[in-house]
């Protein structure tokens, strides 16, 4: 596979000009040549120099070191290769919003192509939000932000970016590169999305994206009315991990927000969707370690009262439920668990703190250690 040291937009007539100029120096005699087709080539591993300046070494075994340096195995694949990435179309596209989740700290990024009406969201976190759009609405900051110092950097150092491309989509993640040129030489180097487009933004660089990642991944308006259905905001990228019965005690949760009136489902939630699956094992390990689970739910009733049903709109987690996924998270890392079950949200409920839920289990008795202990036993 390529480094990143290859263009997004490789030019193959430009690689053969290397390999050429590499003979050249080569033949010369040039040290570093020698360093080069010594490194790259095995048969040549253990070659002193002034052995390896006598061969006969062909334009052939130039294209080969230009390949290897670029991570293929042969020049044969690296021109199948380019000639591929050739014909790849490429879409130049604009930020066209920043859509925000007002429950939530989620935030998505939309482009749209410049030639036709095709849109692409891409999730980002809020300070790379942020940073996107204070700059497009022309805000200065008295103090310089991450991308105003990255961009400022490389202008300083003699080079200037010159795109951004979003090229590829790898298990639902986009894989970005921002494309820099100093003293006639590209450079490309890898980068999340958010940092890429937050310095094109700032450098009035281009933003391409492979045709093929905006039909998988894009949205297109509806062809009569001209709208377009956005995907709902998720749950961040704790959502990737949570196993089925973690997703039921979400639903339920959302289920209890709304009977209660909630517009958010609160960390309070979370435990009453617990506490009700007696067969679950948040609650089995909570039973394990004395806690009443009726009591618990009583308590978890008589504080949040009896609100009027929220409206018909699924509720989204709240700051605090969110707190709650990505500290069940951490403890699925600690645990060596390569998922979020219902064990772990109660662990993050019992360590997030500053929650009527949290305090209510202190007073029941649960006690992290116990709590981990408990759960481990359980999955075992």
């Amino acid at each position: 596979m390529p480094t990143a040291s290859l263009p997004a937009r490789p030019s193959l007539e430009h690689l053969r000009n290397r390999a050429k100029d590499l003979l050249k120096s080569y033949r010369a005699g040039r040290t570093p040549a020698l360093a080069r087709f010594r490194e790259a080539l095995p048969r040549l591993s253990a070659m002193p120099d002034d052995r390896l300046a006598q061969l006969s070494l062909s334009l052939r075994d130039a294209q080969r070191v230009v390949a290897v340096e670029h991570g293929f195995a042969s020049w044969t694949d690296m021109r199948t290769y380019v000639e591929r990435k050739e014909n790849i179309h490429m879409l130049e596209m604009t930020v066209d919003q920043i859509r925000v989740n007002p429950t939530g700290r989620q935030r998505v990024l939309v482009l749209k192509a410049k030639q036709e009406g095709k849109y692409l969201p891409i999730w980002i976190g809020p300070a790379e939000a942020d940073s996107i759009a204070l700059k497009l609405e022309g805000k200065e900051m008295p103090r310089p932000m991450t991308h105003d110092l990255m961009g400022s950097m490389i202008s300083d150092l003699g080079a200037e970016v010159v795109q951004v491309v979003v090229g590829e989509l790898r298990k639902d993640m986009f894989l970005a590169k921002v494309v820099l040129r100093r003293n006639g030489t590209t450079i490309e180097r890898d980068s999340r999305p958010s940092d890429a487009i937050a310095l094109a933004v700032r450098c009035d660089a281009p933003i391409f994206v492979e045709e093929d990642v905006v039909d998988r991944a894009g949205v297109d308006p509806d062809p009569e009315t001209g709208a377009i259905e956005w995907p709902p905001f998720s749950i961040d990228k704790e959502g990737d991990m949570l196993s089925e019965e973690a997703r039921g005690l979400l639903r339920q949760a959302g289920v209890e927000a709304t009977r209660l009136g909630r517009e958010e489902i609160e960390p309070e939630d979370l435990l009453l969707a617990l506490v009700g699956d007696a067969k679950g094992l948040g609650a089995r390990v909570l039973a394990d370690l004395g806690a009443d689970l009726q009591a618990i739910r009583s308590r978890l009733e008589g504080q949040s009262g009896s609100g009027e049903p929220a409206s018909d709109a699924s509720p989204e987690l709240s700051a605090g439920s969110h707190r709650v996924l990505r500290l069940a998270r951490t403890e699925a890392d600690v645990l060596a668990h390569d998922h979020i079950g219902a064990g772990h949200i109660l662990l993050g409920l019992v360590l997030a703190g500053y929650s009527s839920a949290s305090h209510i289990l202190e007073e029941a008795g649960v006690e992290i250690e116990g709590a981990r202990v408990g759960v481990i036993k359980a999955l075992a």
